[in-house]
Order: structure tokens, then C-alpha cells, then sequence
């Protein structure tokens, strides 16, 4: 999909390409020349990064049956997931993004409205945080349908999930639950409420939050929340070689769990709903004092304290220590 208008000859395969790259709004002449020197139209794109800057890299499959079903979404919100998806995980870097790569595999029953949907969602989220549309790849497969989205971005210093210390303290952007909440009702083959449904179809990656923290305060760690608080707290914690405490009654529930956030159901869903593209990440003791409120001001979002790093391995939740408390999303887990 590296190539764009009349560079290709005529063709289906041709259309859909079209028919995707004027749904996310790519040109072959467009071109960020501040960082793009080659943009999409070519057999690569190319890009310069800023001085003093590292390049991340990141990318995120969504697999027909298991991360989508047709039933439940349109193409445009099957390709703007995928896209926040990945993009998610620039914002855990705290890395800006330059541009994204698609590479997608259509049965041939899929016509050029559905590539052009699945463009659509994928320029809009991508021209929500700021990132091009470079290229990809586009061939016919018999199902089932298949996204792979790989993002750029460059950071001066990348913030990895390696360096949480003993005496941090875990913060959580947003409010969690409501994204698995609606799957929970998707799965069940209910509509969910309706700020539930909005938070599951347009995920915000944190890009913008992130890079604003950065500049603000030290963050010793940092990951994205997509398989959940428990399992993703868990990489956290294995990669820094500490000891994380999570206390579950101040993990931020968003409004569609209003009635029932004391129930067993609501604590599953904000330990392991996962789908929040929320940030966990720890900073120095006392260093969101000055920096709280003012994010809220500058986001229209809460940041909430939800725990602290110790000396030891593992995680413990509100004081227990309990393999059966719910791990988060597992692609291998045994019995899915």
C-alpha cells in the first residue's frame, strides 16, 4: 500500500488501496517536511527525526473473532481501533507520533467501500494525535480479516516499563471499566449503555496526556492498560524487579459503572476489563502534588493515585496476594 493515484496500474487491488488512502486523507504529495521526506507513494516512506531524538516502533494486530466482529462495529470504528491500538503504545512511551503503517489482509468479497471505511477510521484517529498515513500492504485473503498497524513516533528519552523504584507511586489517567463493559454486554448480545459503547468504539490513545506528564514530572515507568490493571501491572512490575501495590477502591470507575462499583462484577471489570488505553505509571513519592490539578484543567480528565511500588516481586491487590483474582486478557490462556 505504498503507493497512491497513478503510480499504480488499474486493478481491484488498486481501488481498495485508493479507495483506503483517500479514506485516511493520505496524498502522495503530502508530506510533513519537517520530518517526512518520503511519504507515501513510494516502494518505502522515509522520515527524518528530530535532533537528539530516538525513534519507537510498535505494532498492533487486530484479528477477525477475536479483537473485532462485524456484528458488533462499523469498518470505520474496526479500523480506528486498530490504529488506537497501536498508537496506544507510543503514549506509553511517551514518544510523538510521525506516522503509521497498515498492512491488512480482505477477503475478495470485501469491496472498495469497506477499504475505504476501514481508512476513514484509521485517519481519524491518526489525525487526532498528529501521525501520517505512510504505507502498508493490501492482499486477499479468505478470512478471516486481518489488520496489523505499525506506528512511529521519536522520543528524547523513551519512558520504558523498566524503571519503577521502591517508594513510587502509581498513578492511572482517566477512569477505567467502561470499555469492558460494553464487550461484557456485546458478548451477551446486549446494546450497552451508550457512554459504555463510546468508550469501547473510540479508545483515546494518551498520546498528548503523556507528553504533557513528561514534561512535567519524572516518571520512572510507564505502560498502556489494554489487557487490564492486574496483568499489565504485573509486566510492570516484573520489568522494573519490584513489588507493586494496587488498592482497588480507588481505581477510577468510569460513569457507565455508576450503581453497581461495589459489586464483584464492576471490581472484575476495572482489575480486568481491559480495552481502557488508560496509563499506569509510577513517579517519585509527592511528585504529582503541583502537577494534579492542572492536568485535570488542561484534559478535562482525572489522575488518580492507585498504588505504590515496594521492595519484593509480584503484585498485591488491596492486600491480597490471590491467584484467583481475574489476571486480564490472555490470547493463549487456556479454555478461550
Amino acid at each position: 500500500m505504498n503507493v497512491a493515484g497513478p503510480a499504480l496500474a488499474e486493478g481491484p487491488e488498486t481501488a481498495r488501496i485508493r479507495a483506503f488512502l483517500d479514506g485516511a486523507g493520505a496524498h502522495a504529495a503530502r508530506g510533513d517536511a519537517a520530518a517526512i521526506t518520503v511519504p507515501v507513494g513510494d516502494d518505502a516512506a522515509a522520515f527524518r527525526p528530530p535532533d537528539d531524538t530516538q525513534v519507537v516502533v510498535s505494532c498492533d494486530a487486530s484479528v477477525e473473532g477475536i479483537h473485532f466482529r462485524r456484528e458488533w462495529m462499523t469498518w470505520e470504528t474496526i479500523g480506528y481501533r486498530a490504529a488506537a491500538s497501536a498508537l496506544s503504545d507510543l503514549a506509553a512511551m511517551a514518544a510523538a507520533p510521525v506516522g503509521l503503517v497498515v498492512a491488512a489482509a480482505l477477503p475478495p468479497e470485501l469491496d472498495v467501500e469497506i477499504a475505504a471505511a476501514l481508512g476513514r477510521g484509521v485517519g481519524e484517529i491518526a489525525g487526532r494525535v498528529g501521525a501520517e498515513v505512510l504505507g502498508g500492504d493490501l492482499v486477499a485473503s479468505p478470512g478471516p480479516v486481518f489488520l496489523d498497524v505499525t506506528v512511529l513516533g521519536c522520543a528524547a528519552t523513551p519512558t520504558t516499563r523498566r524503571g519503577a523504584r521502591p517508594g513510587d507511586e502509581l498513578w492511572v489517567t482517566g477512569e477505567l471499566g467502561a470499555a469492558g463493559a460494553a464487550l461484557r454486554d456485546l458478548e451477551r448480545g446486549l446494546e450497552p449503555d451508550p457512554r459504555a459503547r463510546r468508550a469501547f468504539d473510540r479508545p483515546r490513545p494518551r498520546i498528548e496526556e503523556a507528553l504533557w506528564l513528561r514534561d512535567r514530572v519524572r516518571i520512572h515507568a510507564a505502560i498502556d492498560l489494554s489487557d487490564g490493571v492486574m496483568r499489565d501491572a504485573r509486566h510492570l512490575a516484573a520489568a522494573s524487579g519490584v513489588a507493586l501495590e494496587i488498592e482497588a477502591d480507588r481505581l477510577p470507575a468510569a460513569p457507565a459503572l455508576d450503581g453497581f462499583r461495589q459489586a464483584p462484577a464492576a471490581e472484575h471489570l476495572l482489575l480486568a476489563g481491559g480495552e481502557d488505553y488508560e496509563l499506569l505509571f509510577a513517579v517519585p513519592a509527592g511528585a504529582m502534588q503541583e502537577v494534579e490539578r492542572a492536568f485535570a484543567v488542561a484534559f478535562d480528565l482525572p489522575l488518580t493515585r492507585v498504588g505504590r511500588a515496594r521492595e519484593g516481586e509480584g503484585l498485591t491487590v488491596s492486600g491480597r496476594l490471590n491467584p484467583a483474582l481475574p489476571a486480564g486478557f490472555d490470547h493463549f490462556e487456556a479454555g478461550r
